[in-house]
């Protein structure tokens, strides 16, 4: 790698998921072992900055200084072009990496090779740096297992019946299923759930990875806590609505059995409305025991 390279200071501007800004690290992992000095911005993850010492993380820049802060640095990426009106000295150093995604690849996949393009590296590391706090015990409760049964976008969600009953099946094997989401998320899933299981809502990411962190194994729908789990080397159930969209989107980390309907519903709206129709409670507790049995012969080998 040139030298000129080296000497450049770096912006990542994160996106609005925490599944992006997971993956949008691997960015930063890759600079910081080629001795670049890069630094992400974005708020979520300033939840998180304890949990990636050896990076520089700032909050999410506000449009009327955006500009003013992004004139420090010689090297600007995100996933798009420029707005429109975009001083001429930052969109000089801007680097639009979008066009560099592949169709069918994984994401994760899809950034270490990114990194490498974009940083002249030979051998870029799929992983993104995260490292839990020391007090944490990795998978210290192996029969909890973490069901996160919403997301960002409503029609992601598999249905709320079918998550409950799934819980059942697992309690009924000795598993100790227990429903992780925001804080903002738990009133409405209280009257859902009625106490028959476990119900946490998160204040912060940071609070729900350490929570995460010390489970057995994570099922929820294609979100950002899959790929939370994922990078933290949880097993994961990754529950998607179509196989084409899970091959790029399935948390790209660690121990992941995607489920999907058998059933490929045509036609955008429509197939994301029924889907989740789709999808029995049968096949996904036969994906978690496919996982389960993946994980036992994984540590059986160690």
């Amino acid at each position: 790698m040139g030298s000129k390279l080296q000497r450049k200071s770096i912006a990542v501007l994160g996106g609005q998921g925490l599944g992006d800004n997971l993956l949008e690290m691997v960015l930063l992992e890759n600079g910081r072992q080629a001795g670049l000095q890069i630094t992400m911005f974005c708020s979520r993850l300033c939840e998180l900055r304890s949990w990636f010492p050896q990076h520089s993380i700032a909050p999410t820049l506000q449009p009327e200084k955006r500009e003013q802060h992004l004139a420090n640095f010689q090297m600007i990426l995100f996933p798009k072009a420029p707005e429109p009106g975009t001083d001429k000295v930052i969109v000089k150093n801007w680097v639009n990496y979008g066009p560099l995604y592949r169709k069918k690849t994984n994401r994760a996949e899809d950034m270490a090779s990114i990194s490498g393009q974009i940083f002249n590296i030979a051998k870029p590391t799929l992983c993104n740096g995260i490292r839990p706090p020391a007090f944490l015990h990795h998978r210290r409760y192996q029969q909890r297992i973490c069901i996160h049964p919403t997301s960002a976008e409503r029609s992601k969600n598999w249905l709320p019946q079918r998550f409950l009953a799934l819980a059942e099946r697992l309690q009924d094997k000795g598993f100790e299923p227990v429903f992780i989401m925001s804080a903002a998320e738990k009133a409405d899933w209280h009257v859902i759930i009625n106490d028959r299981f476990p119900l946490h809502g998160f204040a912060g990411v940071d609070q729900c990875a350490a929570f995460v962190y010390e489970s057995g194994f994570f099922i929820g729908n294609d979100s950002g806590g899959g790929h939370l789990a994922s990078c933290l080397d949880i097993p994961v159930v990754s529950i998607h609505g179509r196989k084409g969209k899970a091959r790029v989107w399935q948390p790209g980390w660690g121990q992941v059995e995607v489920v999907t309907p058998l059933v490929n519903v045509i036609g955008g709206a429509l197939r994301q409305h029924l889907w989740k129709y789709f999808l029995s409670v049968a096949a996904v507790e036969q994906g978690f025991e496919r996982l389960r049995n993946r994980v036992h012969i994984s540590a059986s080998n160690l």
